[in-house]
């Protein structure tokens, strides 16, 4: 959220505490004070305008039954931070999406804004976030790697992170491009004729990949770079605070201890087989979509 929208909301607020002869509707809190404050900004960023000038940006971010929230919230919270942008959350139709529901986890609904068939050509960004098992219904779902595929045609970054680098690989789109992905089911990329290499985020040509489910905010910022300016990108990581200081130091296969390295294996086990066997089995089925 902007500080002018953030000024909106408190403006209200004060208001209200005004009415109400709250304590706090004195001093800074009072509307006067706001519209001070916000004159300040505006000055602030007239001043500062070469951080945030350039072309609007068009962003099409897919979600899907299934997905992993963070993947879509990492990216999102810093594209929100875009000056003169337009975001779109796209699906089949406007029908509310969730995580995947299952025994002990939260059931948190995302609802689309845009239909596939209202969503805009020539996007700056189109983003695919991961998530299993739903990536692997994707990977297979014609409506869904149809539109990625038209999209892919025109779209100025074709991006994902974590395993939604698997649905852009089954829509054709990472063929001949060096790509990344979940650590544990990176290699399954070469099914589809991508590149697999191990990053937190890999960029080759106008594909950037990122990591698994954390790695969406580093991603973000590198796309913030590219398409404003890395002095923009910095400032969005302050505004954000993102300083992360993980308390182990056990976030990446080459990192963490054998002991816990062999139990996320084994767990993804039965996981990594299946999305092996899923791209074989579109390799199979579509073997012109992945030719060079």
């Amino acid at each position: 959220m902007g500080v002018t929208a953030l000024l909106g909301g408190a403006r209200e607020a004060a208001s209200k505490e005004v009415a109400g002869n709250s304590p706090a509707g004195a001093g800074i809190s009072s509307p006067q004070n706001l519209e001070e404050l916000e004159t300040q900004h505006m000055e602030m960023m007239s001043k500062y305008s070469s951080f945030m000038t350039g072309p609007k940006l068009t962003i099409g971010m897919v979600v899907y039954p299934g997905m992993f929230l963070m993947d879509l919230i990492g990216p999102l919270t810093v594209f929100e931070a875009l000056m003169n942008r337009e975001i779109h959350l796209l699906w089949k139709n406007l029908d509310a999406v969730n995580d995947l529901k299952s025994e002990g986890s939260t059931y948190i609904p995302i609802r689309p804004t845009t239909a596939f068939k209202d969503c805009p050509s020539n996007l700056d960004v189109l983003f695919v976030p991961g998530g299993v098992p739903g990536t692997f219904a994707m990977m297979e779902d014609a409506e869904v790697i149809s539109f990625l595929a038209e999209q892919g045609k025109t779209a100025k970054y074709v991006t994902s992170v974590c395993t939604g680098s698997l649905i852009l690989g089954a829509a054709g789109l990472l063929n001949g491009y060096r790509a990344t992905s979940y650590w544990s089911m990176i290699d399954v990329l070469k099914e589809f004729g991508a590149i697999p290499a191990r990053g937190r985020v890999v960029i080759d040509r106008n594909r950037i990949t990122g990591g698994g489910v954390t790695a969406g905010i580093d991603f973000g910022l590198k796309i913030i770079g590219a398409l404003r300016s890395p002095e923009y990108a910095q400032a969005v990581q302050l505004y954000l605070e993102y300083d992360p200081a993980p308390p182990y130091n056990a976030g990446s296969p080459l990192k963490a201890p054998a002991r816990v390295r062999e139990f996320i294996s084994s767990m993804f086990g039965g996981l990594n087989k299946l999305a092996e066997a899923t791209a074989i089995k579109i390799r199979k089925q579509y073997p012109n979509r992945f030719k060079g």
